[in-house]
């Protein structure tokens, strides 16, 4: 197994299991095991957005999971609940995506 092969096989076994960091959401219409991590979000509204509101919801993907990264502004029905994304940034196979509610609808 190649050093990538391996990194991808630690982010689904570890990282996406659900028994330890992450839990299940449904993303539109799929389960996704994601971990979400609104302390990150905080740390990044002030840090880059001075403080300015930019989202509800800050998660990690896989993106071997996900599939093609969401675009930005796109809906994305997260737990029946209709949310936009404000930001997506993908690093090592792992997508960071920032959601926000959906102010238009």
């Amino acid at each position: 197994m190649s050093f990538k092969d391996v990194i991808h096989s630690d982010i689904n076994n570890v990282f996406f299991n659900i028994d330890e960091f992450a839990e299940s959401h449904i993303i539109d219409g799929r389960a996704l095991n994601i971990i979400v991590d609104n302390d990150r979000l905080q740390q990044r509204t002030q840090k880059e957005y001075d403080s300015i509101y930019v989202g509800d919801i800050l998660y990690y993907v896989s993106s071997a999971d996900y599939g093609p990264a969401p675009k930005i502004d796109e809906i994305q029905i997260f737990d029946d609940q209709q949310m936009q994304v404000f930001d997506v940034r993908e690093e090592a196979g792992i997508y960071e995506i920032i959601l926000r509610r959906n102010l238009g609808g």
